[in-house]
């Protein structure tokens, strides 16, 4: 039995064409074919936008964790860094209270080289004595802060550290002291009087340094004190070299610490040659000796 065509297709011109005949068979066998492919199609379309979209998701994942990455690591370098400076602040707080019991009058070898500033011992009953100590308490209880709190402490670093450099630390010139802050016998009237300062004798040209950097804020001579040079550390605190036979600075210089100042002499109200030395906090004198060592 012959099969019926379904389709009859003549290809040519003229009486010379080719005729081409589908049946039934064929046309359902390509008729599966094409839909089969059409489903292969369909879905290797599918899988390819869905790679793609995968592809797209993971990459934004990669930049999201190399972004991680770089936060963490910035994280653990200013962890890293706060906890130095913590270090270092909590050692400064240790000499802090190695100075308050160092706070005890040095001796010196006899009398010579005494002199400076003097008011009557009466006069000074009122005085704030303790502003320094109180600076220190408060400095330390400033520093009694949760360690986990990076942002808080990384706040407070600059304000601590320009403080902390701000205080002068060591001596001014290498010699023996003759008189301490306090109350003493003038030298000059036999009486009590409160001395404002440090009196160390040194040989007269011996180099004085300066305690810690500032400005130069006087550079001149006084009836009392001499050649002085007063220096300003910043946070109200200044230092001054006083009876000095010769100044090295000018008022507005800044200076560095250890940068020389002048020389010991004995200019001024004196005995003899030394350094009158004196700290002031907020224009109020403290006792040096806190800062000698």
């Amino acid at each position: 039995m012959r099969e019926h065509h379904l389709f009859t297709f003549r290809l040519g011109y003229a009486g010379r064409y080719m005729e081409i005949r589908i049946g039934r068979t064929a046309a359902i066998s390509a008729t599966v074919v094409m839909a089969v492919l059409f489903v292969l199609l369909t879905q290797g379309i599918y899988d390819i936008r869905d790679n793609l979209a995968k592809l797209r998701e993971l990459r934004s994942l990669r930049a999201r964790v190399s972004e991680q990455n770089l936060a963490l690591y910035n994280l653990h370098a200013k962890f890293e860094g706060l906890t130095a400076e913590v270090e270092r602040l909590r050692s400064m707080d240790h000499r802090l209270k190695s100075l308050e019991k160092n706070d005890q009058p040095l001796g010196g070898l006899g009398a010579p080289g005494m002199g400076g500033a003097e008011t009557p011992e009466t006069s000074t009953a009122g005085r704030l004595d303790l502003l320094l100590d109180r600076k220190f308490d408060q400095l330390k209880k400033d520093l009694l802060v949760d360690v986990k709190d990076l942002d808080r402490i990384g706040e407070r670093l600059d304000s601590r550290r320009l403080l902390l450099e701000s205080v002068p630390r060591g001596w001014p010139v290498r010699g023996v002291l003759s008189s301490n802050f306090g109350v003493r016998t003038s030298p000059f009237t036999g009486t009590p009087v409160f001395h404002h300062g440090l009196d160390i004798v040194a040989r007269s040209g011996t180099p004085v340094i300066a305690t810690a950097p500032g400005t130069v804020v006087k550079s001149g001579f006084e009836a009392l004190l001499g050649n002085v040079v007063v220096v300003d550390h910043g946070a109200g605190c200044r230092s001054v070299y006083a009876h000095l036979s010769s100044r090295r600075v000018e008022e507005g210089a800044f200076v560095d610490r250890g940068e020389e100042m002048g020389k010991v002499g004995a200019t001024g109200r004196a005995t003899g040659p030394h350094l009158h030395y004196e700290v002031r906090v907020n224009g109020l004198q403290v006792n040096p000796s806190r800062f000698l060592n």
